[in-house]
């Protein structure tokens, strides 16, 4: 299968490549970006060699996608959004992004995921997506809700992240 590309106004959504690898650095390895996320920030290039490296493999398994998020106007990649966790046998998968810091509060994410959406609802047969966030990441569940999932309740120590457990607080937005 071919790796699908996306397009918004501001946007290409395709698949990552290792010349993405500085672009990712540059905001993997701010703590800001990585608060809510369930890696350590990251410390060398080589990171971003391996994340995009895991993110591909995970197509290549037929277990989800992973677009990076290039502007248009420049061709600098501002972040990932994608699916993973993708239970065919369920027509369920779990939705991830992170943007990078310098862009947030100007509707890239949500620009993003809409067409990421239509794509899971409509080619991969999607019925229900779920995300997991942090019951503190206020932006997120702002996205979210500004995308019509529903907070459905937090999860006590639900993963083991960064040397200790964290709640989780699933949002889903089921195709009707």
């Amino acid at each position: 299968m071919k790796f699908p590309v996306l397009e918004t106004e501001r946007l290409i959504l395709r698949q990552l490549t290792f010349d993405d690898t500085q672009d990712l650095f540059e905001y993997f390895s701010l703590d800001e970006v990585m608060e809510y996320y369930d890696l350590e920030t990251f410390k060398t290039e080589e990171d971003s060699r391996h994340i995009i490296q895991h993110f591909n493999s995970e197509f290549e398994k037929g277990k989800g996608f992973r677009w990076a998020l290039e502007l248009k106007s420049n061709g600098k990649v501002i972040g990932t959004c994608g699916y993973h966790n993708w239970y065919r046998e369920h027509f369920r998968a779990e939705i991830g992004y992170e943007l990078n810091l310098k862009f947030w509060q100007q509707s890239y994410m949500k620009e993003a995921i809409l067409p990421i959406l239509t794509y899971g609802f409509e080619t991969m047969r999607l019925h229900r997506v779920d995300a997991f966030i942090d019951p503190s990441n206020i932006s997120s569940e702002k996205l979210l809700s500004s995308l019509n999932f529903s907070k459905e309740g937090t999860l006590k120590d639900y993963f083991f992240e960064k040397g200790k457990f964290v709640d989780a607080t699933i949002f889903g937005l089921i195709n009707k």
